[in-house]
């Protein structure tokens, strides 16, 4: 006879809670989230009389326990053990079953239930298919009791255990993992519970066709880091081989390392080149997987992109940092050796090195390659440097023996001076470029914020000086002199044509025309010299010089770039157009001297005239002798120079007028 079963159902909840006292300031409590109640086992099967653990996994603690029906099952807690256990229940039959609720509730309200059934007897049932199913090598499954009688024992036939393996039995739940053999025939497991009853899954394990995640793999050089692809079915026992081309595969791992642990190859790169990796498992299944490693990009020390070469007498070593071996230089061009002397490539230490002397100021590119045709284009600047003079050197140009053989710098009717420069202290009568007594662009005289004057000669009149609006700016921050420095392009132009020595002496100012100052109104807007005689030159040098004039204490303090002398008298628009551009003398028949300071090597002693005016108007680099006030022509340079190029400096903004 059917008993009807009634449930009993909780419609309402009132679980305790606790206020959470505030300090005196009233600080809210910070409150964590609650987490969700969940246990090992949301169903059981029961025999009358028997029990049962449930384990929580998670919860906020402060658990207790209800049941629905306690004439179907009790329930007790301990900590986070649940014991359930089946009421006995002397009017339920053989084949009849029951079943209730346990409720589980944690001090954060967070539920889990519990389903119990309940039987005077089970069938023995299992969620797996009557006719049992296949496992591959290396799959596990679980198959869970679903109804039985309890205390059950799980056997295999002898030797089954070398393709199955059979795992402890958790709660209701059997874990099966296929091992690495396989057989046609089924491995039988059966199952056995206290009241005899039984059950038999048949088990087959197979062979797994072996296949991975991906099938190639792309690396950006040889020292990529490395890739990983996962075996998503395979019989384990991997081994690799290696095929470049066409060639027989090989164990030898030259391109490509590849290693597996735990279903997960690891391809490290070791060179470049085109190889397949072939994977086989060890029931001969077998993969390929297509790996590329790219060369090296080519690098040069410190990530350069272009070279710079200071000065168009120095030269510049860089190491090649990356690449993949027997680099070469493309065949120069032309237009490669106009500005270098040479390219090469040289060993030291080890090390490939590119190697430019330059020729020439200007730019030019290079092509450098490797053994595996990667290539870089390398842009090369040879660029102007500029000069630092201090008390002790200034640059001679011997004007009296060119005079021997060249009489017409006797009598000069025009005559222009151009210089590039950065004053980098200011002095009474420093002086810049030119002739003492005869034509020569220096400072006032007065230490403080002194102005640029034109020192000339005027028949008739005593020490004529045309002085500038503008005072020269230094980044020396002493006795009021003015800061930053700043550099100047300064010409100054005479022409014994013209009638008024208003239009006789110019000074352009970075390509601006100055109004000039007299120092003495009785020179102001007289008849000029007609024309000026360069060995007329006063002063204990006796010659025409760059960064001192006369004495010893004149000297120029700065910093040169360049400097011209003109036979002629230029106009504003041709001094603006050239302050400081290269020019060829070729171009220009009158530029009788002209002097780039941008050699950019140690131990130099001359600046070769690049005008038309030929080696006698070469400047000899000239240590000036204090002591005796006087330059002390073909000494030793100063050791701050000797055989070193600390003098030399880049030019920060020379265009910048």
């Amino acid at each position: 006879m059917k008993r009807k079963l009634s449930f009993l159902f909780l419609s309402a909840l009132t679980i305790p809670f606790f206020m959470v006292s505030c300090s005196d300031d009233k600080e809210e409590q910070e409150v964590k989230p609650a987490t969700d109640l969940v246990v090992d086992n949301n169903s059981v099967t029961l025999l009358q009389g028997d029990e049962i653990t449930v384990s929580i996994t998670s919860g906020n603690g402060d658990y207790y326990v209800k049941p629905f029906d306690e004439n179907v099952a009790t329930a007790t807690i301990n900590g986070n053990k649940v014991t359930i256990k089946a009421t006995e229940n002397s009017q339920l039959e053989e084949n009849n079953r029951t079943e209730t609720t346990i409720l589980i509730v944690d001090g954060r309200k967070k539920v889990a239930r519990v389903l119990v059934r309940v039987a005077k007897l089970w069938d023995l049932t299992v969620d797996a298919p009557e006719e049992g199913f296949d496992l591959f090598i290396g799959e596990k499954r679980l198959v869970k009791i679903l109804t039985g009688n309890g205390d059950y024992q799980i056997s295999i036939p002898e030797g089954a255990d070398k393709f199955l393996e059979v795992g402890e039995l958790s709660g209701q739940v059997i874990p099966l993992t296929a091992k690495f053999e396989t057989g046609a025939d089924p491995v039988n497991i059966t199952i056995t519970d206290k009241k005899g009853k039984t059950i038999t899954i048949p088990v087959v394990v197979n062979i797994v066709d072996l296949t991975r995640k991906s099938n190639e793999a792309t690396f950006a050089e040889p020292d990529a880091e490395s890739q990983y692809i996962s075996i998503e079915r395979g019989n384990g026992g991997y081994s690799f081989t290696y095929q470049v081309g066409d060639s027989e595969p090989t164990t030898n791992a030259t391109i490509v390392e590849a290693t597996e642990k735990e279903n997960l190859i690891t391809l490290k790169p070791k060179a470049r080149g085109d190889v397949k990796v072939i994977v086989t498992d060890q029931k001969g299944s077998v993969e390929e997987i297509s790996v590329k490693v790219n060369p090296y990009n080519l690098k040069l020390e410190n990530e350069a992109t272009s070279l710079i070469i200071g000065g168009y007498e120095a030269s510049t070593e860089i190491a090649i940092t990356r690449g993949n071996g027997d680099y070469k230089l493309a065949q120069l061009t032309d237009d490669n050796k106009t500005y270098l002397k040479t390219a090469e490539l040289i060993t030291e230490d080890g090390a490939t090195k590119l190697k430019l002397p330059g020729k020439k100021l200007g730019a030019t590119t290079l092509e450098l390659s490797d053994a595996a045709g990667q290539k870089l284009t390398l842009p090369v600047y040879v660029n102007p440097v500029c000069y630092r003079m201090e008390y002790d050197v200034c640059f001679k140009i011997d004007i009296k023996k060119y005079a021997e053989s060249h009489s017409e710098v006797k009598s000069m009717n025009q005559l222009t001076f151009e210089v590039v420069f950065y004053p980098t202290y200011t002095r009474s009568m420093q002086s810049f470029i030119g002739l003492e007594s005869v034509f020569l662009l220096r400072a006032e005289a007065k230490d403080v914020n002194p102005r640029f004057e034109i020192a000339t000669k005027i028949n008739g009149k005593s020490d004529p000086r045309f002085r500038s609006q503008q005072t020269i700016y230094c980044d020396d921050s002493e006795g009021g002199r003015k800061t930053p420095g700043k550099w100047y392009h300064i010409a100054i132009v005479y022409d014994g044509t013209k009638s008024s020595t208003k239009e006789a002496y110019k000074m352009y100012i970075n390509g601006v025309r100055e109004t000039l100052t007299p120092a003495d109104n009785s020179y102001e807007d007289c008849a000029p010299n007609s024309s000026l005689n360069l060995t007329d030159v006063g002063g204990n040098d006796k010659a025409l010089l760059i960064g001192r004039s006369g004495d010893s204490y004149r000297v120029g303090y700065c910093k040169v770039y360049q400097a011209r002398m003109w036979k002629r008298a230029l106009d504003e628009s041709e001094i603006k157009a050239n302050m400081c551009k290269i020019l060829n003398a070729e171009e220009h028949s009158d530029l009788m001297g002209y002097w780039v300071f941008s050699k950019g090597v140690g131990g130099t002693t001359v600046f070769e005239n690049w005008g038309n005016g030929g080696s006698g108007l070469d400047a000899q680099v000239c240590l000036q002798n204090i002591s005796e006030n006087k330059p002390a022509w073909g000494a030793e340079l100063p050791a701050t120079y000797n055989g070193d190029k600390s003098r030399f400096e880049p030019i920060e903004c020379p265009h910048s007028y």
